[in-house]
């Protein structure tokens, strides 16, 4: 069945009624474009949030806090985004999307391929979720585990992480610009630790230890072998963490 009901909200309280009352039938759009090329027929509804302010982009504390509905392009653009998250957000789509595409429909869409949630991983990012019983707030890896059971029905509303600390990130593509057959994001936090996140070796991208990565399984596409892409995880994250010595 097409869409019946298109409704733009001006307050999370409404949002929130409006996705409850349409069930399973009901559709959140941000940006539109994770949602507009599949929506096909399974939704009735379609809440579009672009009139609930969720926007901002501000430094507090040694931490990024974004709104939900901020465009990739203008985080991009901050002067107070890490070079990091820079970086990764050039890979996401070309500019047209990016200037469209908003950090709360990145994560919600949660592709395996995905260097920007690669790294929000590294930066510790959490996750605010709003939902008919009140807020909640998880790490993002908590979030990219289970990601329709932590939405049932709720509204991601914000996203904050860490911006501290040093970073590096290697990946490897059939062309510069084109999606990685396997990225690494790297972290060294103020106190030392190191964390890693990779892509193209599980259905998210996912936190691993260097010494857990020889019994992974990735799967295999035109792009690359299972065996190949276990190899370039290995290799990559040898170079992330030999720049962050």
């Amino acid at each position: 069945m097409p869409i019946q009901t298109y409704h733009r909200p001006h307050s999370i309280e409404e949002a929130l009624t409006l996705l409850n009352q349409a069930g399973a039938r009901g559709a959140i759009i941000a940006g539109g474009t994770d949602l507009n090329p599949n929506l096909g027929d399974d939704f009735e509804a379609v809440i579009d949030l672009q009139a609930l302010g969720l926007t901002r982009i501000e430094l507090a504390d040694n931490r990024l806090n974004l709104g939900a509905m901020s465009r990739l392009q203008d985080i991009a653009d901050y002067s107070g985004t890490p070079t990091l998250l820079k970086d990764t957000i050039r890979y996401e789509a070309p500019n047209t999307f990016r200037n469209m595409a908003t950090i709360g429909g990145l994560l919600a869409g949660c592709h395996w391929e995905s260097e920007t949630l690669a790294a929000l991983l590294v930066m510790e990012t959490e996750v605010e979720i709003r939902s008919i019983a009140g807020a909640s707030r998880l790490s993002l890896e908590a979030f990219l585990a289970a990601p329709a059971a932590a939405l049932d029905k709720g509204i991601i509303t914000d996203i904050r992480l860490s911006i501290d600390g040093q970073t590096a990130h290697e990946r490897v593509a059939r062309t510069p610009m084109d999606r990685a057959i396997v990225a690494v994001c790297g972290r060294k936090s103020a106190s030392g630790d190191i964390k890693l996140a990779f892509t193209g070796i599980a259905e998210t991208p996912i936190l691993i230890e260097t010494g857990a990565l020889d019994a992974i399984n990735p799967p295999a596409d035109f792009r690359g072998s299972s065996d190949y892409r276990r190899r370039m995880a290995i290799n990559l994250s040898r170079r992330v963490i030999s720049s962050l010595a």
